[in-house]
């Protein structure tokens, strides 16, 4: 081996120490190439940008004005202080993009007749280049700018007005209207005939796809006169929601058990997945979720409701800006007066009271390890990237035995908010109470602790949320003997969240179902795109991408998105047979 094959200024000696300094340099060759090998490729996800072109407007004879927007792909939102090129008969101008995405270029042109006009974004570290937009116009033309307005919620949708101006005032032409899902590029046309500063439209929900949040485009393609015109905006189409309430008996006895039935749906019949509570008064007796049907079902011991006359109805919230919470009608119960307990019953009661004292004092102190061998710590895998996150909530403290047997008086709430896949404290986390009109807040700092005293007594309702994590809501009860002490509330990252969404649409493409716990998600990832998979799989999977691997936290509101493209994936993995073997064709 001659010196100069060796990274570094090694000394090779041909002296009896040759063979052990060359056995040595080897060794550190080797280590150095398998190193280099096994080493993961670092892979930057950039978020997606989209070019539209506003208008081109004639300044002069020979200069004309280009106007555009530069957004992000998936949330329509604009992308400020960024560079755009605008060329214009083969002449290019730097334009800025302003805070709400939009720019303006000043080109000069050939005089009279269509010209060509081209937009390009080159991206950056964090934002990819945008597709090359490009488009032929006559800016002698008249100029047209086209707004959508909503003027109110209808039972069957939305009410919209499409208006249409050009330099010298409204201008009445035919215009088109399509809509997509926010995050998708699918548009469908909607049926009718709108014109502009004319009438009124409605979007009919049920044929947009259902109650959600839209991507509405108005379209105008031009004439003799009138150059081509769009115009885009995010539209909410809501829906009111009905739940409905079967009891098996109104008239109970109090040993009796209470069961009810119902079914929760939106406007147009459709059921809908709502967290659904079971109401006496303003006491809550049970908490349920309804299933695939819209369904749902309590039994609840008669005891409990303690009133001889009540009224019971249900609540249904679907947790969902876009579908309305609703209550069902109230039904009223009698409930008979409990009837003597037998002696042996008491008897029972108090050996039962017994049992249940001394396995609380064994549950606790655990005097059985001590006659236990410690086990010894099991390895563990440190190259296994386990991506599987715990789930999110309250995690309560456990108060000594003396204070359990104390009656409730700590007024305060305390403890840290924590990641459940890191295990790290969160920054900047908002913890929120609420009692009736009253709200208590406070922003968690580095250590992610938090600490709200002098509560009132009540049962409040807590919410946490921080940037990138899925928000927790859960109540608690004031005062309490200790419980809300030092406890621990886990926030879900949003990107945890996705990737488990992801499962049900990847899961099958796997070689193994057992892999999914086993390889890392780049690798899951990487496996999906090799086995050419179907196109709203391959959309879902770049959109996976981007959200678990990119440098920008995500919203809670891609959950919405990622179920739908996920629902998506799996219908059509369904609808397309698998390819027939030529073998056997």
């Amino acid at each position: 081996m001659s010196a100069g094959s060796l990274p570094g200024p090694y000394d090779i000696r041909p002296s009896c120490y040759h063979e052990r300094v060359g056995r040595h340099s080897i060794v550190l060759v080797t280590a150095l190439i398998a190193a280099s090998a096994v080493a993961a490729p670092q892979v930057e996800i950039k978020a997606r940008t989209r070019l539209a072109l506003t208008k081109v407007k004639l300044r002069d004879a020979d200069v004309v004005e280009v106007s555009g927007q530069l957004v992000d792909k998936l949330t329509g939102e604009g992308i400020a202080g960024q560079t755009i090129g605008v060329t214009v008969a083969g002449q290019t101008e730097p334009a800025l993009t302003q805070p709400d995405g939009s720019f303006h270029a000043i080109v000069s042109a050939q005089p009279g007749g269509p010209i060509h006009v081209e937009l390009s974004y080159g991206g950056n570290r964090t934002l990819d280049a945008a597709e090359p937009f490009a488009a032929d116009t006559d800016p002698a033309k008249q100029q047209l700018e086209l707004a959508i307005t909503k003027l109110s919620d209808d039972p069957l949708g939305a009410v919209i007005k499409v208006s249409a101006n050009s330099d010298d005032g409204p201008v009445d032409v035919p215009i088109a209207l399509s809509v997509a899902r926010q995050g998708s590029d699918e548009f469908h046309g909607l049926t009718g005939s709108v014109t502009a500063n004319r009438m009124t439209f409605t979007v009919a929900r049920k044929e947009a796809g259902g109650p959600g949040m839209y991507r509405l485009r108005a379209a105008f393609v031009g004439d003799d006169h009138t150059q081509a015109a769009s115009r885009e905006v995010l539209l909410e189409l809501t829906s009111q929601t009905t739940t409905t309430i079967e009891v098996a008996k109104t008239s109970l006895a109090y040993e009796d058990n209470l069961v009810v039935t119902g079914r929760v749906a939106d406007d147009d019949t459709r059921a809908v997945a709502a967290a659904v509570t079971l109401m006496s008064g303003d006491r809550r007796l049970a908490q349920a979720t309804t299933d695939v049907d819209g369904k749902y079902k309590f039994r609840v011991e008669a005891a409990l409701i303690a009133a001889r006359s009540a009224h019971i109805q249900v609540t249904a919230d679907p947790g969902k800006s876009y579908v309305r919470p609703s209550r069902s009608p109230a039904v009223e119960l009698k409930i008979a007066d409990p009837q003597p307990v037998p002696v042996s019953y008491t008897i029972a009661a108090f050996v039962a009271t017994g049992l249940a004292a001394a396995a609380f004092f064994l549950a606790r102190t655990k005097p059985w390890l001590r006659l236990r061998k410690p086990t010894p710590p099991a390895e563990q895998d440190t190259e296994v990237d386990t991506f599987e996150p715990t789930g999110g909530g309250l995690v309560a403290a456990k108060p000594g035995i003396v204070s359990t047997l104390r009656r409730p008086s700590d007024e305060g709430f305390a403890g840290v908010v924590r990641d459940t896949v890191r295990g790290r404290p969160i920054a900047r986390a908002t913890v929120r109470l609420v009692l009736g009109d009253a709200e208590r807040t406070h922003v968690t700092g580095d250590d992610g602790a938090f600490a709200l005293e002098g509560l009132p007594a009540g049962e409040h309702q807590a919410t946490v949320l921080a940037d990138g994590h899925v928000s927790e809501r859960f109540a608690v009860t004031v005062p309490h003997r200790g419980e809300l002490r030092g406890v621990r509330v886990d926030l879900v990252p949003v990107r945890e969240r996705v990737f488990q969404l992801y499962r049900r649409a990847a899961e099958p493409v796997l070689p193994e179902p057992r892999l999914w716990g086993i390889w890392s998600p780049r690798q899951i990832v990487d496996h999906v795109r090799t086995k050419r998979p179907t196109p709203a799989l391959a959309e879902l999977t770049d959109f996976v991408e981007e959200i678990y691997f990119g440098p920008r936290l995500a919203a809670e509101g891609v959950l919405d998105v990622a179920a739908e493209r996920v629902d998506r994936a799996i219908h059509e993995r369904v609808e397309v047979p698998p390819a027939v073997p030529r073998a056997l064709a």
